[in-house]
């Protein structure tokens, strides 16, 4: 058994480091290929290095190496190593990246229009971001300085990220003008927007109630064949009285359909109630439910 639990945890590890390495692809491309070459600045490191680079000429990646460096130096020293060394090596991976691509992928930029460099850019951004924070790490850059002033004042964390972001668009408008400025304020919006939309699609869940004649059946495709959990709830039919068992089972919408199909097949009458989860979480690992 503590071997199969240290095989789970292998996997898992490896499963979080790969999309994690992937969110650093694309939001490192989001960068190179898109907002830099535009002067677009969506807030964080990449923000602050854009505007020190349009001024400096020096590598808007080696900058953000820098930016986030001094920042968990910052973050260490205020917080000890509660930052993670998941959200360290995105941090490091994703400015190390960006310079990897400057230097030797001069590819850009994919689209000289504004308003597509703003869609995609923050599209692309999005979905990379959003891959890092579902596998509990962070990008650094202004989330670090959000963690680190909620915990000496009375501000939420998000309030200080969102705050970080929007000084530093705003610093930017200063350096790259107005009108650029607004769309880095469309792109902060829509980034986040994006963010939020990747977490959710990813973490979404069924939560399936079934009632049937077939319980028996029900049960042992979905324990059995599935390799899913379920729970047998008591109810009582409202118009006759009756005594019911009802099955609640959470899954995947691959898995879902596979059970709909099933279930239609050995009870075309069977009632089947769903509803969307954000999360499931068990403090055990032989959970009643499946997904």
């Amino acid at each position: 058994m503590k071997n199969k639990n240290i095989s789970s945890m292998n996997k898992q590890l490896v499963k979080d480091y790969l999309l994690i390495f992937i969110g650093i692809i694309l939001t490192a491309a989001s960068m190179v290929y898109i907002f830099t070459p535009n002067r677009l600045a969506a807030g964080g490191a990449q923000g602050i290095a854009l505007v020190i680079n349009h001024m400096t000429g020096v590598n808007t990646g080696l900058l953000m190496l820098l930016i986030n460096g001094s920042l968990f130096v910052a973050a260490f020293l205020l917080l000890g190593t509660s930052f993670g060394a998941k959200t360290l090596i995105s941090s490091f991976g994703l400015s190390f990246v960006v310079y990897i691509m400057e230097k030797y992928f001069p590819f850009g930029p994919l689209t000289d229009d504004l308003m597509l460099a703003t869609i995609f850019g923050s599209a692309l951004m999005g979905v990379g971001v959003g891959f890092i924070l579902n596998r509990n790490a962070s990008i650094g850059g202004t989330s670090l300085i959000g963690r680190i002033v909620s915990k000496y004042t009375f501000l939420d964390q998000v309030n200080c990220i969102v705050g970080t972001d929007i000084l530093v668009t705003i610093f930017a408008m200063v350096v790259f003008g107005v009108e650029i400025g607004l769309f880095q304020l469309l792109s902060v919006y829509l980034t986040g927007e994006i963010i939020n939309k990747v977490i959710d699609g990813i973490t979404y869940r069924r939560e399936v109630m079934i009632i049937t004649e077939h319980r028996n059946a029900v049960m042992h495709y979905i324990i059995n064949d599935m390799k899913k959990g379920a729970t047998l709830l008591m109810g009582k039919g409202g118009f006759t009285g009756r005594d019911t068992e009802i099955i609640l089972t959470v899954l995947t919408r691959r898995d879902f359909i596979k059970l709909k199909i099933f279930i239609r097949k050995v009870d075309p009458r069977a009632f089947i109630s769903v509803n969307m989860v954000t999360e499931v979480s068990s403090s055990t690992s032989d959970s009643s439910f499946g997904g």
